[in-house]
Protein backbone atom coordinates (compact mmCIF):
# COMPACT_ATOMS: atom_id res chain seq x y z
CA UNK A 1 0.00 0.00 0.00
CA UNK A 2 1.51 2.98 -0.97
CA UNK A 3 2.49 5.94 1.67
CA UNK A 4 -0.23 8.85 2.01
CA UNK A 5 0.14 12.12 2.46
CA UNK A 6 -1.64 13.40 5.68
CA UNK A 7 -3.13 16.73 6.32
CA UNK A 8 -4.04 17.30 9.78
CA UNK A 9 -2.83 13.56 10.77
CA UNK A 10 -5.96 12.54 8.67
CA UNK A 11 -5.06 10.71 5.28
CA UNK A 12 -6.56 11.52 1.92
CA UNK A 13 -9.12 8.56 2.93
CA UNK A 14 -10.70 10.78 5.22
CA UNK A 15 -10.74 14.19 3.37
CA UNK A 16 -12.17 13.05 0.16
CA UNK A 17 -15.02 11.93 2.33
CA UNK A 18 -15.12 15.12 4.42
CA UNK A 19 -14.97 17.62 1.56
CA UNK A 20 -18.44 15.76 -0.03
CA UNK A 21 -19.97 15.97 3.59
CA UNK A 22 -18.99 20.08 3.48
CA UNK A 23 -20.87 19.85 -0.09
CA UNK A 24 -24.12 17.75 0.54
CA UNK A 25 -24.48 19.83 4.06
CA UNK A 26 -24.68 22.99 2.31
CA UNK A 27 -26.88 21.64 -0.66
CA UNK A 28 -29.14 19.78 1.89
CA UNK A 29 -31.51 22.72 2.78
CA UNK A 30 -35.23 21.52 1.47
CA UNK A 31 -36.43 20.19 4.99
CA UNK A 32 -35.73 23.55 6.42
CA UNK A 33 -38.39 24.94 3.86
CA UNK A 34 -40.67 21.91 3.80
CA UNK A 35 -43.09 23.48 5.94
CA UNK A 36 -42.98 27.10 3.87
CA UNK A 37 -43.31 25.11 0.43
CA UNK A 38 -46.28 22.76 1.81
CA UNK A 39 -48.42 25.40 3.67
CA UNK A 40 -47.04 28.51 0.81
CA UNK A 41 -46.69 26.81 -2.22
CA UNK A 42 -49.12 23.92 -2.26
CA UNK A 43 -51.47 25.88 0.09
CA UNK A 44 -52.00 22.48 2.13
CA UNK A 45 -53.97 22.77 5.77
CA UNK A 46 -51.03 23.72 8.30
CA UNK A 47 -52.51 20.37 10.81
CA UNK A 48 -52.01 18.49 7.93
CA UNK A 49 -48.65 19.88 7.46
CA UNK A 50 -47.19 18.45 10.41
CA UNK A 51 -48.05 15.12 9.77
CA UNK A 52 -46.60 14.79 6.16
CA UNK A 53 -43.57 16.41 7.45
CA UNK A 54 -43.14 13.63 9.99
CA UNK A 55 -43.17 10.91 7.46
CA UNK A 56 -39.79 12.20 6.61
CA UNK A 57 -38.97 11.76 10.19
CA UNK A 58 -39.76 7.82 9.72
CA UNK A 59 -38.27 7.54 6.61
CA UNK A 60 -35.03 8.65 8.64
CA UNK A 61 -35.21 6.06 11.37
CA UNK A 62 -35.92 3.09 8.58
CA UNK A 63 -32.67 4.57 6.85
CA UNK A 64 -30.38 4.23 9.74
CA UNK A 65 -31.71 1.25 10.71
CA UNK A 66 -30.75 -0.85 8.01
CA UNK A 67 -28.42 1.40 6.40
CA UNK A 68 -25.42 0.89 9.09
CA UNK A 69 -25.81 -3.46 9.12
CA UNK A 70 -25.65 -3.17 4.71
CA UNK A 71 -22.70 -1.21 5.35
CA UNK A 72 -21.43 -4.21 7.70
CA UNK A 73 -22.30 -6.61 4.95
CA UNK A 74 -22.58 -4.83 1.39
CA UNK A 75 -19.78 -2.32 2.06
CA UNK A 76 -19.50 1.39 2.92
CA UNK A 77 -19.46 2.89 -0.19
CA UNK A 78 -22.10 1.38 -1.69
CA UNK A 79 -24.53 2.44 1.10
CA UNK A 80 -23.02 5.70 0.54
CA UNK A 81 -23.19 5.89 -2.76
CA UNK A 82 -27.06 3.92 -3.15
CA UNK A 83 -28.40 6.34 -0.32
CA UNK A 84 -27.24 9.43 -1.90
CA UNK A 85 -29.04 8.54 -5.58
CA UNK A 86 -32.23 7.30 -4.46
CA UNK A 87 -32.61 10.52 -1.98
CA UNK A 88 -31.35 12.71 -5.17
CA UNK A 89 -34.48 10.18 -7.26
CA UNK A 90 -36.77 10.64 -4.32
CA UNK A 91 -36.49 14.32 -3.84
CA UNK A 92 -37.46 14.89 -7.92
CA UNK A 93 -40.45 13.04 -7.43
CA UNK A 94 -41.48 15.15 -4.10
CA UNK A 95 -41.17 18.37 -6.18
CA UNK A 96 -43.60 17.24 -8.51
CA UNK A 97 -46.68 15.98 -6.30
CA UNK A 98 -48.97 18.11 -4.75
CA UNK A 99 -51.36 15.87 -2.68
CA UNK A 100 -50.52 15.42 1.12
CA UNK A 101 -51.16 11.53 0.73
CA UNK A 102 -48.55 10.85 -2.05
CA UNK A 103 -46.16 13.58 -0.70
CA UNK A 104 -46.21 12.01 2.79
CA UNK A 105 -45.26 8.42 0.78
CA UNK A 106 -42.58 10.09 -0.87
CA UNK A 107 -41.46 12.29 1.44
CA UNK A 108 -40.77 8.46 3.66
CA UNK A 109 -38.78 7.07 0.90
CA UNK A 110 -36.45 10.40 0.67
CA UNK A 111 -35.69 10.12 4.95
CA UNK A 112 -35.01 6.40 4.10
CA UNK A 113 -32.76 7.51 1.72
CA UNK A 114 -31.06 10.35 3.14
CA UNK A 115 -30.40 8.40 6.55
CA UNK A 116 -28.84 5.19 4.65
CA UNK A 117 -25.45 6.88 4.16
CA UNK A 118 -25.42 8.27 8.17
CA UNK A 119 -24.35 5.62 9.63
CA UNK A 120 -22.14 3.92 7.25
CA UNK A 121 -20.15 7.53 6.76
CA UNK A 122 -19.56 7.44 10.78
CA UNK A 123 -17.89 3.26 10.35
CA UNK A 124 -16.29 4.36 6.98
CA UNK A 125 -14.56 6.89 9.45
CA UNK A 126 -13.77 4.69 12.02
CA UNK A 127 -12.57 2.08 9.36
CA UNK A 128 -9.83 4.73 7.70
CA UNK A 129 -8.98 6.51 10.95
CA UNK A 130 -6.24 5.48 13.97
CA UNK A 131 -8.35 5.27 16.96
CA UNK A 132 -5.98 7.74 18.56
CA UNK A 133 -7.04 10.32 15.66
CA UNK A 134 -10.97 9.77 15.45
CA UNK A 135 -12.02 12.13 18.06
CA UNK A 136 -10.22 14.81 15.87
CA UNK A 137 -11.74 13.30 12.60
CA UNK A 138 -15.83 13.61 14.36
CA UNK A 139 -14.94 17.06 15.31
CA UNK A 140 -14.07 17.98 11.93
CA UNK A 141 -17.15 16.24 10.33
CA UNK A 142 -19.34 17.90 12.93
CA UNK A 143 -17.86 21.35 11.19
CA UNK A 144 -18.60 20.18 8.35
CA UNK A 145 -21.85 19.77 8.90
CA UNK A 146 -22.40 22.93 11.18
CA UNK A 147 -21.08 24.70 8.16
CA UNK A 148 -23.03 23.51 6.00
CA UNK A 149 -26.13 23.68 7.68
CA UNK A 150 -25.59 27.72 8.80
CA UNK A 151 -24.70 28.59 4.84
CA UNK A 152 -27.70 26.00 3.12
CA UNK A 153 -30.62 28.08 3.93
CA UNK A 154 -28.39 31.35 2.89
CA UNK A 155 -28.66 29.68 -0.69
CA UNK A 156 -32.48 28.39 -0.45
CA UNK A 157 -33.64 32.01 0.09
CA UNK A 158 -32.31 33.10 -2.88
CA UNK A 159 -33.59 29.98 -4.79
CA UNK A 160 -37.51 30.20 -3.41
CA UNK A 161 -37.47 33.74 -4.85
CA UNK A 162 -37.24 32.41 -8.19
CA UNK A 163 -39.36 29.10 -7.58
CA UNK A 164 -39.60 26.68 -4.84
CA UNK A 165 -39.12 24.01 -7.68
CA UNK A 166 -35.49 24.73 -7.89
CA UNK A 167 -34.27 24.34 -4.38
CA UNK A 168 -35.51 20.67 -5.08
CA UNK A 169 -33.73 20.48 -8.35
CA UNK A 170 -30.60 22.17 -6.86
CA UNK A 171 -30.44 20.38 -3.66
CA UNK A 172 -31.05 17.19 -6.12
CA UNK A 173 -28.33 18.02 -8.43
CA UNK A 174 -25.99 18.58 -5.44
CA UNK A 175 -26.49 14.93 -4.37
CA UNK A 176 -25.71 13.58 -7.71
CA UNK A 177 -22.63 15.71 -8.51
CA UNK A 178 -21.05 14.65 -5.22
CA UNK A 179 -22.32 11.04 -5.86
CA UNK A 180 -20.24 10.95 -9.29
CA UNK A 181 -17.25 12.35 -7.29
CA UNK A 182 -16.99 9.92 -4.64
CA UNK A 183 -17.34 7.37 -6.92
CA UNK A 184 -14.17 8.34 -9.32
CA UNK A 185 -12.73 9.25 -5.71
CA UNK A 186 -12.99 5.38 -4.46
CA UNK A 187 -12.17 4.15 -7.78
CA UNK A 188 -8.94 6.37 -7.75
CA UNK A 189 -7.94 5.59 -4.19
CA UNK A 190 -8.24 1.90 -5.30
CA UNK A 191 -6.32 2.09 -8.78
CA UNK A 192 -3.39 4.54 -6.86
CA UNK A 193 -3.05 1.52 -4.20
CA UNK A 194 -4.57 3.20 -0.86
CA UNK A 195 -6.96 0.35 0.71
CA UNK A 196 -9.71 1.61 3.02
CA UNK A 197 -9.36 -0.80 5.81
CA UNK A 198 -12.12 -3.08 7.22
CA UNK A 199 -12.76 -5.03 9.41
CA UNK A 200 -10.08 -7.87 8.14
CA UNK A 201 -7.30 -5.65 7.69
CA UNK A 202 -4.66 -4.28 9.88
CA UNK A 203 -6.01 -1.28 12.31
CA UNK A 204 -5.17 0.23 15.40
CA UNK A 205 -7.04 -0.32 18.34
CA UNK A 206 -7.71 1.76 21.71
CA UNK A 207 -9.38 2.86 24.36
CA UNK A 208 -10.07 6.07 23.20
CA UNK A 209 -11.02 8.90 25.88
CA UNK A 210 -9.43 7.08 28.98
CA UNK A 211 -8.74 9.66 31.44
CA UNK A 212 -5.71 8.09 32.81
CA UNK A 213 -4.01 7.98 28.86
CA UNK A 214 -5.46 11.25 26.92
CA UNK A 215 -4.50 8.78 23.56
CA UNK A 216 -5.66 5.90 24.53
CA UNK A 217 -4.06 2.36 25.15
CA UNK A 218 -3.02 1.98 21.59
CA UNK A 219 -2.39 -1.33 20.00
CA UNK A 220 -1.07 -2.40 16.50
CA UNK A 221 -3.56 -5.61 15.51
CA UNK A 222 -3.29 -7.13 12.57
CA UNK A 223 -7.37 -9.07 11.60
CA UNK A 224 -6.30 -9.70 8.36
CA UNK A 225 -4.33 -13.21 9.48
CA UNK A 226 -7.19 -13.95 11.05
CA UNK A 227 -9.09 -14.87 7.68
CA UNK A 228 -12.59 -13.64 9.21
CA UNK A 229 -15.56 -13.65 7.04
CA UNK A 230 -17.65 -10.72 6.74
CA UNK A 231 -20.34 -11.98 9.38
CA UNK A 232 -24.32 -11.81 8.99
CA UNK A 233 -26.73 -9.02 9.91
CA UNK A 234 -28.18 -11.55 12.69
CA UNK A 235 -24.96 -11.93 13.97
CA UNK A 236 -23.81 -7.82 14.03
CA UNK A 237 -27.66 -7.45 15.76
CA UNK A 238 -27.49 -9.50 18.31
CA UNK A 239 -23.95 -8.03 19.06
CA UNK A 240 -25.34 -5.03 19.60
CA UNK A 241 -28.63 -6.14 21.33
CA UNK A 242 -26.59 -8.09 23.68
CA UNK A 243 -23.85 -4.77 24.17
CA UNK A 244 -25.21 -3.45 27.76
CA UNK A 245 -22.40 -0.46 27.92
CA UNK A 246 -23.88 0.56 24.26
CA UNK A 247 -27.49 0.17 24.68
CA UNK A 248 -26.90 2.27 28.33
CA UNK A 249 -24.74 4.80 26.19
CA UNK A 250 -27.40 5.55 23.63
CA UNK A 251 -30.37 5.78 26.38
CA UNK A 252 -28.73 8.18 28.08
CA UNK A 253 -27.42 10.25 24.84
CA UNK A 254 -31.25 9.50 23.49
CA UNK A 255 -32.42 11.65 26.42
CA UNK A 256 -29.95 14.29 25.76
CA UNK A 257 -31.42 14.46 21.98
CA UNK A 258 -34.97 15.11 23.26
CA UNK A 259 -33.74 17.86 24.93
CA UNK A 260 -31.59 19.15 22.89
CA UNK A 261 -34.09 19.24 19.92
CA UNK A 262 -36.15 21.60 22.16
CA UNK A 263 -34.37 24.37 20.57
CA UNK A 264 -35.78 23.92 17.65
CA UNK A 265 -39.39 22.94 18.46
CA UNK A 266 -40.21 24.10 22.37
CA UNK A 267 -38.02 27.54 22.08
CA UNK A 268 -39.68 29.27 19.36
CA UNK A 269 -42.91 28.49 20.79
CA UNK A 270 -41.88 29.77 24.62
CA UNK A 271 -40.58 32.90 22.81
CA UNK A 272 -43.38 33.61 21.07
CA UNK A 273 -45.61 33.14 24.24
CA UNK A 274 -43.57 35.64 26.10
CA UNK A 275 -43.76 38.01 23.36
CA UNK A 276 -40.39 37.55 21.54
CA UNK A 277 -40.85 37.57 17.50
CA UNK A 278 -39.82 34.98 15.01
CA UNK A 279 -37.17 37.20 14.29
CA UNK A 280 -35.38 37.18 18.08
CA UNK A 281 -35.26 33.34 17.72
CA UNK A 282 -33.42 33.71 14.19
CA UNK A 283 -30.65 35.58 15.62
CA UNK A 284 -30.22 33.17 18.58
CA UNK A 285 -30.34 30.18 15.73
CA UNK A 286 -26.87 32.37 13.90
CA UNK A 287 -25.00 32.69 17.26
CA UNK A 288 -25.46 29.18 17.88
CA UNK A 289 -24.50 28.06 14.13
CA UNK A 290 -21.74 31.07 14.58
CA UNK A 291 -20.13 29.97 18.13
CA UNK A 292 -19.98 25.94 16.50
CA UNK A 293 -18.41 26.96 13.03
CA UNK A 294 -15.80 29.63 15.03
CA UNK A 295 -15.04 27.14 18.24
CA UNK A 296 -15.08 23.53 17.37
CA UNK A 297 -11.54 23.35 15.37
CA UNK A 298 -9.99 25.61 18.26
CA UNK A 299 -11.61 23.56 20.48
CA UNK A 300 -9.99 19.95 19.54
CA UNK A 301 -6.61 20.52 21.33
CA UNK A 302 -8.25 20.82 24.97
CA UNK A 303 -10.71 17.63 24.09
CA UNK A 304 -7.57 15.58 23.07
CA UNK A 305 -5.64 16.53 26.30
CA UNK A 306 -9.27 16.28 28.18
CA UNK A 307 -10.30 12.43 26.90
CA UNK A 308 -13.52 11.52 25.59
CA UNK A 309 -15.56 11.13 28.90
CA UNK A 310 -14.37 14.16 30.30
CA UNK A 311 -15.23 15.84 27.63
CA UNK A 312 -18.53 14.41 27.46
CA UNK A 313 -19.39 15.21 31.10
CA UNK A 314 -18.21 19.00 30.94
CA UNK A 315 -20.31 19.56 27.68
CA UNK A 316 -23.43 18.31 29.60
CA UNK A 317 -22.58 20.02 32.33
CA UNK A 318 -22.11 23.62 30.96
CA UNK A 319 -25.51 22.22 28.55
CA UNK A 320 -27.26 22.06 32.69
CA UNK A 321 -26.11 25.17 33.10
CA UNK A 322 -27.83 26.92 29.48
CA UNK A 323 -30.91 25.05 30.48
CA UNK A 324 -31.02 26.13 34.44
CA UNK A 325 -30.70 29.59 32.77
CA UNK A 326 -33.64 28.90 30.37
CA UNK A 327 -35.98 28.92 33.40
CA UNK A 328 -36.07 32.55 34.77
CA UNK A 329 -35.57 33.47 30.99
CA UNK A 330 -37.67 36.41 30.52
CA UNK A 331 -35.85 38.22 27.77
CA UNK A 332 -34.50 37.84 24.57
CA UNK A 333 -30.84 38.60 26.51
CA UNK A 334 -31.58 35.67 28.95
CA UNK A 335 -32.14 33.15 26.36
CA UNK A 336 -29.11 34.39 24.14
CA UNK A 337 -26.85 33.81 27.39
CA UNK A 338 -28.93 30.68 27.93
CA UNK A 339 -28.00 29.44 24.19
CA UNK A 340 -24.36 30.65 24.45
CA UNK A 341 -24.12 28.43 27.39
CA UNK A 342 -25.26 25.13 25.88
CA UNK A 343 -24.32 25.85 22.81
CA UNK A 344 -20.64 25.69 24.29
CA UNK A 345 -22.15 22.15 25.86
CA UNK A 346 -22.58 21.30 22.20
CA UNK A 347 -19.28 21.61 21.36
CA UNK A 348 -18.25 18.72 23.41
CA UNK A 349 -21.22 16.42 22.74
CA UNK A 350 -22.23 15.20 19.07
CA UNK A 351 -18.77 14.50 17.76
CA UNK A 352 -17.50 13.08 21.11
CA UNK A 353 -20.48 10.18 21.50
CA UNK A 354 -19.97 9.38 18.10
CA UNK A 355 -16.21 8.94 18.79
CA UNK A 356 -17.26 6.67 21.80
CA UNK A 357 -19.71 4.64 19.95
CA UNK A 358 -16.85 4.00 17.23
CA UNK A 359 -14.31 3.26 19.70
CA UNK A 360 -17.32 0.63 21.61
CA UNK A 361 -17.93 -1.16 18.45
CA UNK A 362 -16.51 -3.90 17.01
CA UNK A 363 -15.02 -3.65 13.60
CA UNK A 364 -16.68 -5.81 12.21
CA UNK A 365 -19.96 -4.33 13.62
CA UNK A 366 -19.28 -0.74 13.32
CA UNK A 367 -22.27 0.15 10.96
CA UNK A 368 -24.94 -1.77 12.98
CA UNK A 369 -23.69 0.21 16.43
CA UNK A 370 -23.70 3.54 14.35
CA UNK A 371 -27.18 2.54 12.69
CA UNK A 372 -28.78 2.02 16.56
CA UNK A 373 -27.26 5.34 17.82
CA UNK A 374 -28.32 7.22 14.47
CA UNK A 375 -32.18 5.29 15.07
CA UNK A 376 -32.16 7.35 18.76
CA UNK A 377 -31.14 10.50 17.02
CA UNK A 378 -33.98 10.44 14.25
CA UNK A 379 -36.33 9.00 16.99
CA UNK A 380 -35.58 11.70 19.67
CA UNK A 381 -36.44 14.68 15.95
CA UNK A 382 -40.02 13.01 16.01
CA UNK A 383 -41.33 13.02 19.55
CA UNK A 384 -39.20 15.95 21.00
CA UNK A 385 -41.58 18.53 18.88
CA UNK A 386 -44.42 16.43 20.86
CA UNK A 387 -43.06 16.15 23.88
CA UNK A 388 -42.07 19.93 23.95
CA UNK A 389 -45.69 21.17 22.40
CA UNK A 390 -47.68 19.12 24.98
CA UNK A 391 -45.56 20.52 28.08
CA UNK A 392 -45.22 23.92 27.06
CA UNK A 393 -49.28 23.92 26.08
CA UNK A 394 -50.63 22.43 29.70
CA UNK A 395 -47.73 23.45 31.58
CA UNK A 396 -46.22 25.87 29.99
CA UNK A 397 -42.25 27.23 29.32
CA UNK A 398 -40.57 27.05 32.55
CA UNK A 399 -42.01 23.31 33.33
CA UNK A 400 -40.28 22.32 30.01
CA UNK A 401 -37.10 23.93 31.06
CA UNK A 402 -37.55 22.44 34.58
CA UNK A 403 -37.93 19.15 33.20
CA UNK A 404 -35.05 19.18 30.74
CA UNK A 405 -32.73 20.19 33.34
CA UNK A 406 -33.46 17.72 35.11
CA UNK A 407 -33.42 15.37 32.71
CA UNK A 408 -29.54 16.23 31.40
CA UNK A 409 -29.21 16.09 35.18
CA UNK A 410 -29.74 12.60 34.89
CA UNK A 411 -27.72 12.27 31.64
CA UNK A 412 -24.60 13.37 33.08
CA UNK A 413 -24.57 11.25 36.09
CA UNK A 414 -25.67 8.60 34.37
CA UNK A 415 -22.64 9.55 31.82
CA UNK A 416 -19.85 9.58 34.56
CA UNK A 417 -21.38 6.63 36.98
CA UNK A 418 -21.04 3.81 33.58
CA UNK A 419 -17.81 5.42 32.29
CA UNK A 420 -15.60 2.27 33.88
CA UNK A 421 -18.04 -0.02 31.79
CA UNK A 422 -17.69 1.65 28.40
CA UNK A 423 -13.79 1.16 29.09
CA UNK A 424 -14.36 -2.10 29.86
CA UNK A 425 -16.41 -2.21 26.24
CA UNK A 426 -13.76 -0.40 24.64
CA UNK A 427 -10.22 -3.39 26.02
CA UNK A 428 -12.91 -5.83 24.95
CA UNK A 429 -12.66 -5.15 21.38
CA UNK A 430 -9.01 -4.93 21.76
CA UNK A 431 -8.75 -8.29 23.17
CA UNK A 432 -11.01 -9.68 20.75
CA UNK A 433 -8.44 -8.16 18.00
CA UNK A 434 -5.82 -10.16 19.79
CA UNK A 435 -7.69 -13.82 19.89
CA UNK A 436 -8.36 -13.57 16.36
Amino acid sequence: MKRQREIFGLSPLYWGLWLAILILWMGRFVTSFLSIYLVSALHINEGVVGAVVSMYGFGSIIGCLFGGTLSDRFGRQSMIIIGEIGAAAALLVVSILIHPIPLGIALFIYGAFASLPSPAIAAYIADVVPVQRQQRAYVLQSWAINFGYATGPIVANQLVKVSYSLMFYVEAAVMLAVTGLLMVFFREVKHLGITAPGPNVQMTAAVAGSDNNEHGSQVQVNASSAGAATPSMRDSWRRVLTDLPFLGFSVLMFGYFLVYFQSTSGLPIAMTNLGLGLGDYSVLLTINGFMLCALQIPAMKLFARMGNSRVLVAGLAVTVIGYAVQIVADSWAGFALAVVLWTLGELGTFPIATTTVAAMAPASARGTYQGVYNVLWSLSIALAPMVGGWVISDFGGRVLWISCTIVLIAVTIGLRATKASRDRAMMRNVHEQFAN
